[in-house]
């Protein structure tokens, strides 16, 4: 058995989902490995859809939502590998593929996937294809039939695969994939003390790595205004400047602490009552996990309406809008309701799926290996 699992790196969800899923197969003792479908098209064309999905839901979230809108609309499958503007694009990876011996390829990302179908219906492969559908909402991308198992994030994701004639065992409602790090033993005291926190106060973990510099100072001013006792956890991300300018603009406000890029989520959340972040659909399934209510931060049109959907309507988050007052608002109306609190908390709890990449991975070596 020899697997690959690919993935593309549109946002960061894609890749966590695959590293999840590589690191239960490495556990296993099973040889896999992992890759980029943007390292396999001609470099013009990887630098241009990059550009263009960072440009679209940071900038132009009308054209995203038209993007998103006329791509879902045609009722045939999404075939990039017949498709003559596109099929020319994927050649390397093609060409990878024969000269691996892969038995199973796992797909976190619905283009890769749709071309192993497409390839294999042309008797040009042999693999087992597996998808992981790592968003609340099958948009027609992901909507096809022919490969061999889809892993789901939820009944409404595979109730819209059955729809379009995916059979009912041809689909696992797995959960989407998150590290292990988020179901780790670590205490909540054991977290709180990795970062210096005290142990009675109420801690929010905010995210706001997805967000402009000019929508962080606001969301935080906003927080700031709150005259209560809270802690803030802040990750501004990779953006060094952006990480800069938030720590000289609250330097004097002892209750926040400013990060940049940080692998240590899994802890700030074990030890944060509540966390704040834009509604991916891994970091909503991580929250899950951890049983942490959320503060979901304007999701952009299509995936992460779908993903605060699902989160809000399962009772552990509320989603809001970007608006001056609304922040403050929202959180105070939750962190001064202790019972409301853990309420959210329990349905966090209730929904996540902290085991999804052990289940993946379980299925398919229980059905799927001769």
């Amino acid at each position: 058995m020899k697997v690959l699992i690919i993935h593309a790196s549109f946002g960061s969800g894609h890749k966590r989902a695959a590293q999840a899923v590589l690191e239960e197969l490495e556990q296993r003792g099973i040889a896999a490995e992992m890759r980029d479908l943007l390292e396999f098209l001609p470099d013009p064309m990887s630098h241009f859809y990059s550009f263009a999905y960072e440009f679209m839901i940071t900038s132009s979230r009308g054209l995203w939502r038209l993007t998103y809108n006329v791509v879902n609309a045609p009722k045939g499958p999404y075939r990039p590998a017949k498709a003559i503007t596109q099929k020319w694009q994927f050649s390397r990876l093609k060409k990878f593929l024969k000269n691996n011996d892969f038995t199973h390829v796992i797909a976190t990302h619905f283009t890769p996937a749709a071309l192993l179908t497409d390839w294999r219906s042309m008797k040009e492969l042999r693999c087992g294809i597996f998808s992981i559908i790592t968003d609340h909402e099958a948009h027609r991308c992901w909507r096809r039939t022919g490969l061999d198992h889809y892993f789901v994030a939820s009944s409404r994701v595979s109730s819209e695969l059955q729809q379009i004639g995916v059979p009912e065992k041809g689909i696992t409602i797995s959960g989407i994939p998150i590290s292990k790090a988020f179901s780790t033993s670590l205490s909540r005291e054991e977290a709180r003390k990795s970062w210096n926190l005290p142990e009675q106060a109420k801690v929010i973990l905010v995210l706001c790595s997805a967000l402009t510099l000019k929508k962080s100072v606001q969301m935080l001013q906003d927080f700031a205004a709150l005259n209560t006792d809270l802690r803030y956890l802040v990750v501004a991300g990779a953006d060094a400047a952006k990480e800069k300018r938030l720590q000289q603009k609250f330097a004097e406000d002892q209750r926040f602490t400013i990060f940049g890029f940080t692998s240590r989520i899994a802890e700030m959340m074990r030890a944060a009552d509540l966390i704040v972040t834009k509604p991916g659909g891994l970091i909503v399934s991580e929250s899950l996990a951890m049983g942490l209510p959320q503060i979901l931060l304007e999701p952009i049109p299509g995936q992460e309406e779908a993903n605060a959907r699902f989160a809000v309507e399962a009772g552990s988050a509320i989603c809001v809008n970007h608006k001056r007052g609304i922040y403050k608002d929202t959180l105070f109306q939750i962190i001064s309701d202790p019972a409301k609190l853990e309420q959210m908390s329990e349905a966090a709890r209730r929904t996540g799926r902290p085991h999804a990449a052990a289940d993946v991975v379980g299925t398919i070596l229980s059905r799927f290996v001769v």
